[in-house]
């Protein structure tokens, strides 16, 4: 390494250390989540914008006290011409000889930016030195592949845009108790009404900027997907992005999508694929107790966020049921487990989550219950799914209703989303 490059190298460290300890942090829940003390390598994703930054430097202020820690943003401009993933090797040498000894931790944010970065990590890792924790915006860094890249020793967290309790948080409003719900509900439905307009992302939230968001989705779309597939038809690329976002929360039929673009299914297929591992998009399969009928049914999709689905699509906004629905898949994406929607012959139930015993709990979303054939038609679907999977505590989330069913086949509860929120956290 040339003297200019490892000098290049000491203003680079001395900037993100800096940058590290420097600005408001704004506490996230998964900090507390994650596992600080174990030597597997810790690796958080999500996508860009989401706040991994702002949680690697909230991590460093619970271990620095531990011991020397070295932080590092890969999307600095001087990785652009030094891309090799030596320079991983070559920034904890250079810190080791300029900074007052060897770290104990490593923080290195944004890996994906540097090529073939697994060698290098993975060496580190192996030499049992270092604790070392990495953030990617690709959801391959959660995938086998990256388990059988880091022979299977690694802990995968996912960060989202905020939650509904982490924007109140943003907000300085506190909800301690069931009491305090009560008290402060009229301010949470006018708070919540808010957060499905702008969504999670920090920046936004703090800025109330929606036009944020749409630079955002165009920054995710050139670096994560046209970038890194090398995409040629970029304009092609952005029309089904927009047509993805206006039609969140609904089922997708690949084969209509490639007739609507006039793509091979295979490319529509692809398309579909690099949005989801931008986590711009998820998408949830039909429940099914046979494999081979989940695998072949359609998929509901869901934005990353409902702000960015506002800022994007050209109908989201006006369809307040589908807003709420996407927040929900959202907050339940956030708690974990294996989630469906049910679809049968005269009927669709929203969500069927598969808890860890094995049972199986039906939640259907509907901004209200006050018109007599919406509340009928919800009553109906969700009615037969407890018949059909046999479950016999179902509930029904609305914007700010509450109250209780008790049917023949069971038990629904109605619930704001809010109280939905904080009873399933």
């Amino acid at each position: 390494m040339a003297n200019t490059s490892k000098e290049q190298l000491v203003k680079v460290i001395d900037f993100w250390l800096k940058s590290a300890e420097s600005g408001q942090l704004f506490s996230r829940a998964l900090t507390d989540r994650v596992d600080i003390k174990s030597k597997e390598v810790v690796d958080i994703v999500g996508p860009r914008r989401s706040g991994k930054s702002s949680v690697m430097k909230l991590l460093v202020q619970k271990v620095k006290d531990d011991g020397r820690w070295l932080y590092v943003n890969f999307e600095d401009p001087f990785f652009v011409e030094n891309n090799y993933p030596q320079v991983i090797e070559e920034l904890v040498e250079t810190y080791t000889q300029y900074f007052g000894g060897s770290p104990k931790f490593l923080f290195f944010d944004e890996i994906q930016s540097i090529k073939n970065w697994e060698t290098a990590v993975r060496k580190l890792r192996d030499s049992e030195h270092f604790k070392i924790f990495i953030t990617g915006s690709s959801s391959k860094l959660l995938s086998s592949e990256l388990s059988t890249l880091l022979s299977g020793r690694h802990l995968s967290y996912q960060l989202l845009p905020l939650s509904f309790s982490e924007y109140l948080s943003f907000h300085n409003v506190e909800v301690a108790d069931k009491k305090d719900m009560v008290i402060k509900s009229d301010a949470l439905s006018k708070h919540f009404s808010e957060y499905l307009k702008i969504g999670g992302f920090p920046e936004a939230v703090l800025s109330d900027n929606l036009e944020l968001l749409k630079q955002y989705y165009n920054d995710i779309v050139q670096k994560d997907i046209v970038a890194r597939y090398d995409v040629r038809d970029k304009d092609m690329l952005e029309k089904m992005g927009v047509f993805l976002f206006s039609n969140s929360a609904k089922t997708l039929s690949v084969v209509a999508l490639s007739r609507i673009y006039n793509l091979s299914r295979q490319t529509a297929v692809n398309y579909i694929e690099y949005f989801k591992d931008a986590f711009l998009l998820f998408d949830l399969p039909q429940f099914s107790y046979s494999l081979k009928t989940t695998q072949k049914a359609f998929k509901k999709m869901y934005a990353v966020d409902t702000g960015m689905a506002n800022a994007v699509s050209m109908s989201f906004s006006e369809d307040r049921g589908r807003m709420l629905e996407n927040a929900v898949f959202l907050h339940l994406k956030r708690v974990g487990g294996d989630l469906y929607y049910y679809k049968g012959k005269s009927g669709e139930v929203d969500f069927v989550i598969r808890r860890a015993d094995g049972g199986l709990g039906l939640i259907q979303v509907c901004w209200g219950l006050n018109d007599a054939k919406t509340k009928e038609r919800e009553v109906a679907s969700l009615t037969i799914a407890m018949k059909d999977l046999r479950v016999t505590d179902a509930a029904i989330v609305t914007f700010d209703e509450s109250g209780e069913l008790q049917l023949p086949e069971g038990k629904i509860q109605i619930l704001s989303v809010f109280a939905f929120i904080h009873t399933t956290i």
